[in-house]
């Protein structure tokens, strides 16, 4: 140890000595901190914040945008940056979506068709048949990638699934016993789900016998047997939570996902397409999550600096405000209540940011890699995980200490979307 501090302390004389008197430094100043003000428009982006994430637009392939459920903002950021990225020189955006994907292709039919009423009549029908796409943010969102042709669903079909993906089954199948098996399952689905029963939806209980038996009612429909692989595959991995076995079912649901986006990726015609996420924070950072996997925001760097482009990662996470989670009762589906989470604000704490910095009301835009320069290991560690994964996996954080609540179909009044961005 004594012969490392010698050599360590003569190499920085060394060094010391082989600098001429008045030359510059080698190494730059950093980047400073920085808390900017950002703003979401009908035409896009605003305020320094916009003007910051505007910049980094013109080389990147993938804007990953991650976010805490049940906000309304981080829809409404993602919706701006895909205007912004539209309107650079590039291949034509598509947007992913933490949905099934045949869940997302039944929507996308409806939105095109019929537009977000369309989509509306499915919700209040079944409100708990999809996640995210029931909340008017992320419909709205979703709406001219649906129009387009170009929004993927990559993720395993939603336990509440079943009821809409059954009918659809139920109404190519030729067997008259078949469709009887179907509309069993259906209707089952359908009670328990307004029970709020989520342990006893058929996700949570049919048998890989099940499904083979499936399988075999459509052997001569090769689109109804990747609708029904996708349900048992789907099935399969929420079964681990059954057993407690948590690790397979996130590793498991990662993977999926990763297989799912590929075969878009691979699919799409022309150069490389450009793509919009809007998911879940955990699936979208770089390096190992909280759930301790590889999830799909490590997949995105590499692939795009294959085609000479980066990826952006953005963590959208409130300080303080309203958020709408599922809470089944009386009320409906979903319930608005208070947010209360001291993630960011510990994260922040680590930098030397003060909250009373942020405005009051609004977003603010951080740079994360400044403050991963100056934050020393001990601080680092210290940190509660999900806000270590933030400051490690992503390129931005946005924020706000008066986030709202998404809106849920089931709150929706038509004339309401007009109003989205300006709220």
């Amino acid at each position: 140890m004594a012969g490392r501090r010698f050599y360590g302390a003569m190499f920085g004389l060394v060094l010391g000595l082989a600098q001429p008197a008045g030359a510059e430094p080698m190494l730059p100043p950093q980047a400073p901190v920085e808390v900017l003000p950002l703003e979401i428009t009908i035409e896009g982006l605003g305020g320094a914040g916009g003007e910051r994430l505007r910049s980094e637009l013109s080389d990147v392939q993938f804007v990953a945008v991650g976010e805490d459920h049940g906000f309304a903002e981080p829809p409404r950021l993602a919706a701006a940056l895909g205007q912004e990225l539209a309107q650079t020189k590039g291949a034509p955006v598509h947007h992913a979506v933490e949905v099934g994907p045949h869940t997302v292709d039944k929507v996308a039919n409806v939105l095109r068709a019929e537009g977000l009423v369309g989509l509306d009549a499915i919700v209040d029908d079944q409100p708990s048949i999809m996640p995210f796409l029931a909340n008017l943010d992320d419909a709205s969102l979703a709406l001219p990638y649906a129009r387009a042709g170009r929004l993927w669903g990559i993720d395993q079909e939603f336990i509440g699934s079943g009821p809409m993906l059954y009918a659809l089954l139920a109404a190519r199948a030729h067997d008259p016993e078949l469709r009887r098996t179907l509309g069993a399952w259906r209707d089952s689905d359908r009670a328990a789900l307004a029970a709020g029963q989520f342990d006893k939806v058929s996700l949570s209980s049919l048998a890989r016998a099940d499904f083979a038996r499936l399988r075999q009612g459509f052997s001569d429909d090769p689109e109804a047997l990747q609708m029904v692989d996708a349900l048992a595959e789907s099935a399969r991995i929420y079964q681990y939570n059954d057993v407690e076995r948590y690790f397979e079912n996130n590793d498991e649901r990662g993977k999926l996902m990763a297989a799912y986006f590929l075969a878009r990726y691979r699919a799409a015609k022309g150069p490389p397409p450009r793509v919009l996420f809007k998911m879940g924070a955990y699936h979208l950072g770089r390096g190992i999550t909280p759930t301790s996997i590889f999830d799909l925001g490590s997949l995105l760097p590499g692939l795009a600096a294959a085609s000479g482009k980066r990826s952006l990662h953005i963590a959208v996470v409130p300080i303080a405000g309203q958020v709408r989670a599922i809470a089944p009762g009386p009320q409906g589906l979903t319930k608005v209540s208070a947010y209360d989470e001291d993630v960011v604000a510990k994260l922040l704490a680590g930098a030397g940011i003060e909250l009373d910095s942020l405005p009051a009301q609004g977003l603010a835009l951080i740079p994360l890699e400044p403050i991963r320069q100056r934050m020393s290991g001990k601080v680092r560690r210290e940190l509660p995980e999900f806000a270590r994964f933030m400051l490690l996996g992503f390129d931005y954080l946005v924020t706000t200490r008066d986030a709202k609540a998404a809106t849920h179909f089931e709150a929706w009044e038509p004339g309401m979307e007009s109003r989205l961005v300006l709220q």
